[in-house]
């Protein structure tokens, strides 16, 4: 009898958790007709978007060229004229549902929505800045979390007089970065005899928020033999940024040993 009343109970305990019955208590999943949203331009500066989610019990996601967000109702500025896309999709009980793209087209470019002094020392606006490599003082080391206040927050500069391992000196090229409708960006590069190696153009973006400048489709100019130890030339950590001096870094995640993982800074100069 005690046999029969624990197979019993068993019984009951696998009926009470059968995936079923879980499914049975999951929302609905939204379907595309469910999306409900509107992408609007203000009629007299059309730069100026405003995103609004209709869709009831989920949470919006928008997605547009430098960005995203997650609020029921936004506005986004658009500096540069241009045609772009703004895609939309919503979260559920039931998951995430991708949604439709809307193109919107911004006529005129507009830098006065450009707000932050860092864009202007980057690029000083629509007629651009060239920047070469401070052959004073061309490179750094620096701990991952460098600026804070705990943590591996270390940097090491050498004695440039006397470390001519750091790298050879010569003029190895320029980066340029302008605003002239959109976010441009050019790099040169030299080799020893001063004729040109390499050549890019790219847009980029500058997130200041996260501390970093990011180049579509280029590396940075570098100096030195230091390729071979990143793997990302192309999203940059912001060590410093200002007027006259500028010192972007990569993640040095392949060190040669005993080295560790670690920023890899090199500071430029207007040229």
């Amino acid at each position: 009898m005690r046999r029969i009343n624990i197979l019993i109970t068993i019984a009951l305990y696998i009926s009470s958790c059968s995936p079923s019955e879980k499914r049975a208590a999951l929302p609905a999943k939204l379907s595309t007709d469910d999306l409900k949203f509107s992408v609007t331009q203000q009629p007299n500066k059309d730069n100026i978007v405003y995103l609004s989610s209709f869709t009831a019990n989920a949470i919006p996601s928008w997605t547009f060229e430098g960005g995203n967000s997650t609020l029921v109702n936004d506005t986004v500025i658009f500096p540069f004229s241009g045609e772009y896309y703004i895609k939309y999709g919503a979260s559920s009980g039931g998951g995430f549902v991708m949604g439709d793209s809307v193109k919107i087209k911004v006529s005129l470019t507009d830098l006065s929505t450009i707000k932050e002094q860092e864009w202007g020392w980057l690029t000083n606006g629509q007629s651009g800045k060239t920047w070469e490599l401070d052959t004073l003082a061309p490179i750094g080391w620096y701990g991952l979390d460098y600026g804070k206040t705990s943590g591996q927050n270390w940097v090491y500069h050498p004695d440039y007089a006397s470390a001519t391992w750091t790298m050879p000196i010569y003029n190895y090229g320029s980066m340029t970065f302008d605003l002239d409708n959109g976010k441009n960006f050019k790099r040169i590069s030299l080799d020893k005899t001063g004729s040109v190696a390499s050549t890019c153009s790219c847009k980029f973006n500058l997130d200041l928020k996260n501390g970093q400048l990011k180049l579509a489709g280029c590396d940075m100019l570098f100096g030195g033999d230091y390729f071979s130890q990143s793997t990302n030339w192309s999203t940059l950590k912001i060590i410093e940024m200002k007027e006259n001096s500028m010192i972007l870094a990569v993640v040095r995640d392949r060190p040669k040993p005993p080295d560790g993982v670690c920023y890899i800074g090199f500071k430029f100069r207007p040229k």
